[in-house]
């Protein structure tokens, strides 16, 4: 098992990460709607990447920051989801720049906060803990 996942992280940093091999690789949901009922079900913030192919930022953002266990630590409170720039999810979150991660209230689709761009584990799990504060109010 570790063999194929060494050899499935080989293989992104190659040839850079597109949102389906991310999904699979962080266990992520990759479809709008099934991600954003499955967080009104369980009332979760929909924590959104959007990301999209050439782009070295995206992978930095999967590999650097996504893929580490302080940020896998912290998705209790998330439904993450990884989706293509490209893919079918509402025009008001279609982001003028990628990577974007957008940190949504299920509830009323408003946004809780938004990181645009490349972000270390740092600033990202500060994101994530003012989404999740903004949510519980």
């Amino acid at each position: 098992m570790k063999k194929i996942v060494l050899l499935l992280l080989m293989t992104l940093t190659l040839f850079g990460a597109n949102a389906k091999d991310a999904a699979f690789m962080l266990d992520y949901k990759e479809v709008y709607k099934v991600a954003l009922n499955e967080a009104k079900k369980e009332h979760k913030v929909l924590m959104m990447v959007i990301v999209k192919e050439p782009c070295p930022y995206c992978d930095k953002l999967v590999e650097n920051t996504l893929d580490t266990q302080t940020i896998k630590d912290k998705l209790t409170n998330f439904i993450p989801l990884i989706i293509s720039y490209d893919a079918n999810y509402p025009d008001k979150f279609r982001p003028p720049f990628r990577p974007m991660t957008l940190f949504i209230n299920p509830d009323n689709s408003t946004i809780l906060k938004s990181l645009a761009g490349y972000r270390d584990v740092d600033v990202f799990k500060d994101a994530m803990d003012m989404a999740v504060q903004k949510y519980k109010k």
